[in-house]
């Protein structure tokens, strides 16, 4: 299924992320010589990842925690997937930021095979999660999230409850760019949105281990 990686929600519309794997490159070869050589600078800061533990919507499938120390929030996803989180060189003097994790190398993405180079590769996933630093209810951002310029109408809503007894609510939309479902909690002050597209069976794993670091 191809979909375009357009953002439906508020904040993600202002943001675009570049792709990144979520483990780095292997490092140089070492050169000998007898010159000191100047220590690289460091362009991004350290994304914390840990293993864990199995879930049961995902058997089989080993997790990683991706914990975000800016928002203070902490979420899974699985081990063999990528992250891409350049943006956080940047987030804690932005009015809000993205990650992105994608079941595909986000950074050598495969050539489309059409036109449109904004595609997924047939039954792949890809999750953006958004921080918007904006005090507001959860019932505010479900509004505001409707009433976006151009954006569908909510086909589906569904109330959750995420660990530590944190609301939630997940909706789905679609348009232009297709199915998208998204996961809409406030912690800590900002608005979390947490939006999938192509394949959504990943989905609720994921969104669903949202919860406070």
């Amino acid at each position: 299924m191809k979909i375009k990686l357009t953002l439906l929600i508020a904040f993600p519309l202002l943001i675009s992320a570049c792709a990144a794997p979520a483990t780095p490159p292997p490092a140089a070869n070492v050169i000998p010589t007898s010159e000191t050589l100047p220590t690289p600078e460091v362009t991004e800061p350290p994304v914390k990842v840990e293993l864990s533990p199995t879930t049961e919507s995902m058997p089989g499938v080993t997790m990683i925690t991706y914990t975000d120390d800016f928002a203070g929030f902490s979420l899974d996803y699985p081990a063999n997937w990528f992250l891409e989180a350049s943006a956080l060189a940047h987030a804690q003097e932005s009015i809000g930021y993205n990650i992105s994790v994608a079941s595909w190398d986000i950074l050598h993405p495969p050539t489309p095979s059409g036109k449109d180079l904004n595609t997924l590769p047939p039954g792949a996933t890809k999750i953006d999660v958004a921080v918007m630093k904006q005090s507001m209810t959860l019932e505010e951002a479900i509004a505001q999230q409707s009433q976006i310029e151009n954006a569908s109408p909510i086909l589906a809503r569904k109330d959750v409850t995420l660990a530590g007894g944190l609301p939630a609510v997940i909706l789905d939309m679609e348009g232009f760019a297709g199915l998208t479902r998204t996961l809409i909690t406030i912690l800590n002050g900002n608005v979390i949105y947490v939006s999938a597209y192509g394949n959504l069976e990943p989905f609720e794993a994921i969104a669903l281990s949202l919860r406070a670091k």
